[in-house]
Formats: structure tokens, C-alpha cells, sequence
């Protein structure tokens, strides 16, 4: 039992690990393509949270890593809209996404044990939230 559930924690995690080099190869992208004054906000928030984006991936692989799994190498898929709207909007359902997915892989480590990981994974909820709030901000909405 104690074998399955780390396996299906690491496979959570090495699916969360695509999602941030997704986040990171999105975030280049649009900061590369954004244009206009929204464009430019945009592009100073995400080479902000680019070094916590790259953080994160690293996190996770190190963590796969130590579990005994193999850390992914592929990455999800990266919708390449040329709107800053769509860029934006698109960043914040990701974000939501991630931060849903990390409280899931949270509980599946407290109930492997692993409190360590269950309180990084919060931290990283916790930006997550904080990424996700900053980018509604940015285009005046409100959760």
C-alpha cells in the first residue's frame, strides 16, 4: 500500500513538474511577445516570477528524485495566444489549476507521511495563489 502511494505521488508530482516547465517556456514566451502597456506590465510580473517558476520545477525534480522516481522531462502543453488578454487570462486559469493540483498532491503527502513536502507544497500554494492574484490585478478582477 505504502508502495502505491508513493507511486501515484510521484507521478503527481512528476505531472505537476510539467506544468511548471510549461509555466517557465510560457512565461519566456509571453514576456518575449506581449506588447502595448498591458504587454509591458505583464512582462515585468512574469520575469519576476520567472526565477520562482524555475524554483519550483527545481523543487519538484529534486523531490522526484529523492522518492526514487525518474523527474519528467516533457512539459505540458503551451498555448501560444498573440492577445495579452488571452496570455493573461490563460495564465490565470493556469495558475488556479497548479495551485488545485499542489493541494491534491498535499494531502497525498501527508497521508504518505512526508510533512516535509506537504509544507513546501503549501509554500508553493501559496505563491501560486499569490501569482494568480497578482495577474487579476492586473487586468482588474476580482476572485
Amino acid at each position: 500500500m505504502a508502495n502505491e502511494a508513493k507511486e501515484k505521488l510521484i507521478a503527481g508530482l512528476n505531472d505537476d513538474l510539467a506544468l511548471e516547465l510549461a509555466g517557465i517556456v510560457r512565461s519566456v514566451y509571453q514576456a518575449s511577445t506581449a506588447g502595448g502597456l498591458l504587454g509591458h506590465e505583464l512582462r515585468e510580473l512574469l520575469q519576476k516570477e520567472l526565477p520562482v517558476e524555475l524554483q519550483h520545477a527545481q523543487f519538484l525534480a529534486d523531490k522526484i528524485a529523492i522518492l526514487g522516481g525518474t523527474p519528467t522531462t516533457s512539459i505540458a502543453e503551451v498555448p501560444l495566444p498573440v492577445d495579452v488578454g488571452k496570455m493573461i487570462d490563460e495564465d490565470i486559469a493556469t495558475e488556479w489549476k497548479i495551485v488545485s493540483r499542489l493541494r491534491e498532491r498535499a494531502g497525498q503527502a501527508e497521508s504518505y507521511g512526508d510533512i516535509g513536502l506537504k509544507i513546501r507544497l503549501e509554500e508553493m500554494i501559496a505563491d501560486g495563489t499569490d501569482h494568480a492574484n497578482a495577474l487579476q490585478r492586473l487586468v482588474g478582477l476580482t476572485q
